[in-house]
C-alpha cells in the first residue's frame, strides 16, 4: 500500500523552500511538490512546521491522496509508481508553479546559448512577480480575466527601471511568452490520451496577444552612413567611439548584430563563419553564414582584435553580456544621432540600412539581400535542405555595396 510523508528538502536562494510529498510505493520513493512554501522562521528547530495553517495545508494534501488511493482500490497494486503519481497529479493541478517552471524553460536556454530568449522569458517573469505581488504563482491562476487585468496594469504603472509604463511592444513580448510557456506546460505535465490534465486553463482561447504596432524602420541613405564613419569623436568619448566603430564594422559585416559581433570566435582566411544567436536554436542548419571581411573593415578589425585569440573581437572583455554591449551601442549611438541630426539612432540601423541600399541604390537582388542577411525563405525551405549555400555571392554583394560608400 503506498504512504505519504512531507519533507522539507533545501532552502533556495530568495529564502524559502518548497514543501514536498514522498510518496514510497513497492519499495520505491519518488518526490511530489505542492505549492506550499516556508522560510525557516516556519520551523521548530527539530524542522517541524510551526504554523498550524501551514501544517492544516498539508494535512489536506495528505488526506486528499489516502482517499484517493482508498478510491484505487486493489487495482493500486498494479500500478507503478510513475502511475500513482500521474492520477495524484490531476487533482493537484495547482502544484506546477509557473514562475518556477518558467525559470527552468529560460535556463535551459539559456545553457543551450540562447540567452537572448531566456533574458527575455525572466524579464516577463519578473513582471508578472510584480503585478501579482508573489514570487510563486499556480499555473491554473493564469486565466483569460486575469491576463486582461494584467495587460491594464502594463498600460498605467511605471516599469521598474523607468518612471512611464511599458510600451506596445513589451506587452505583446511579455503576454506572448506566457502563451508559449502555457503551451509547452501542457505538452509537459498533460497527458490527454488517459484524460489527464495538470494545465485545465486556456486563457489565449479567449485572451488576444496585442499586436505591437510596428516603429516604421528608418534605412539610412548612404550619405548618413558616410557621415557616420568619418564622424570626428575625441578619444576620450570611449562609449561613443565604440558605438560608431561598430556600427561601421556591422555595416561592412552585412548588417552583422551586436549579439554575434560580441560572441563570434570563427576566422579563417579572411573568412567569418558563425551562427546567428538570434534564430539559431530556431533552424536546423543553426542560422549558420560566412562573411569574407574586405579590406575597409581592416581597420577596425586590428582596433578591437581579440589578441587572446578566445574570439574574433575582444568586446566581451569590455563588457559582461552581449545585452550590456548593446545597451552601450544605443547610448553611444544616441549621441552619435545627436551630432549628426539623426533622430532614434540604434544598432540596428546599420543591417537594415544594408539591406535597403543594396536594394535600391545597388540594385542588388531582393532574394540575394534575404539570403545575405539569414533570413529563411520559407517556400524554398525543402529546396534549401538539398542545395549547398554558395556565399560568394553574398560576398559580391556586400564588396558592392562598400565601393559604393567608398565613392562618395
Amino acid at each position: 500500500m503506498p504512504t505519504f510523508k512531507h519533507t522539507i528538502p533545501y532552502f533556495k536562494s530568495d529564502g524559502t523552500a518548497r514543501v514536498i510529498i514522498r510518496l514510497t510505493h513497492k519499495r520505491e520513493t519518488k518526490p511530489i511538490r505542492t505549492d506550499i512554501y516556508v522560510t525557516k522562521d516556519d520551523l521548530t528547530r527539530s524542522g517541524n512546521v510551526k504554523s498550524e495553517y501551514i501544517r492544516g495545508k498539508i494535512e489536506d494534501i495528505l488526506k486528499q491522496y489516502r482517499r484517493t488511493i482508498m478510491d484505487l482500490g486493489l487495482k493500486v497494486n498494479a500500478m507503478s509508481i510513475d502511475e500513482i503519481i500521474s492520477i495524484l497529479s490531476v487533482s493537484k493541478a495547482e502544484g506546477i508553479d509557473f514562475i518556477e517552471f518558467g525559470r527552468g524553460v529560460a535556463e535551459k536556454l539559456k545553457k543551450k546559448g540562447d540567452t537572448g530568449n531566456g533574458s527575455n522569458i525572466l524579464t516577463a517573469l519578473n513582471s508578472l512577480i510584480r503585478f501579482a505581488g508573489d514570487e510563486h504563482f499556480p499555473i491554473n491562476n493564469l486565466t483569460a480575466k486575469f491576463l486582461t487585468e494584467y495587460e491594464s496594469w502594463l498600460r498605467v504603472v511605471p516599469s521598474k527601471n523607468s518612471d512611464s509604463p511599458v510600451k506596445g511592444r513589451a506587452i505583446s513580448l511579455y503576454t506572448g511568452i506566457f502563451r508559449k510557456l502555457i503551451n509547452m506546460a501542457k505538452a509537459e505535465f498533460n497527458d490527454e490520451d488517459h484524460r489527464i490534465l495538470k494545465v485545465t486553463v486556456s486563457p489565449f482561447s479567449k485572451y488576444k496577444v496585442p499586436v505591437d504596432q510596428a516603429t516604421k524602420k528608418r534605412a539610412l541613405s548612404i550619405e548618413l552612413i558616410k557621415r557616420i564613419r568619418d564622424l570626428d569623436i575625441g578619444e576620450k568619448d570611449i562609449r561613443m567611439n565604440l558605438a560608431r566603430d561598430s556600427f561601421i564594422l556591422s555595416f561592412y559585416l552585412v548588417g552583422m548584430n551586436a549579439a554575434d559581433l560580441f560572441t563570434c570566435t570563427d576566422i579563417k582566411k579572411g573568412i567569418i563563419t558563425y551562427n546567428r544567436k538570434k534564430t539559431a536554436s530556431r533552424r536546423k542548419d543553426k542560422a549558420e553564414i560566412q562573411i569574407r571581411v574586405e579590406p575597409e573593415a581592416n581597420a577596425l578589425f586590428e582596433k578591437y582584435r581579440d589578441q587572446s585569440g578566445s574570439r574574433i573581437f575582444k568586446f566581451y572583455k569590455m563588457y559582461s553580456s552581449s545585452n550590456n554591449f548593446n545597451s552601450a551601442l544605443n547610448k553611444g549611438l544616441k549621441q552619435v544621432g545627436a551630432a549628426l541630426g539623426i533622430p532614434n539612432l540604434t544598432f540596428y540601423a546599420a543591417r537594415h540600412s544594408w539591406a535597403t541600399i543594396a536594394v535600391n541604390d545597388c540594385g542588388i537582388d531582393k532574394y540575394l539581400v534575404h539570403e545575405a542577411l539569414n533570413h529563411v525563405d520559407e517556400t524554398m525551405r525543402v529546396t534549401d535542405i538539398y542545395v549547398a549555400r554558395d556565399f560568394s555571392r553574398i560576398w559580391e554583394a556586400n564588396k558592392t555595396m562598400i565601393s559604393y560608400l567608398q565613392k562618395l
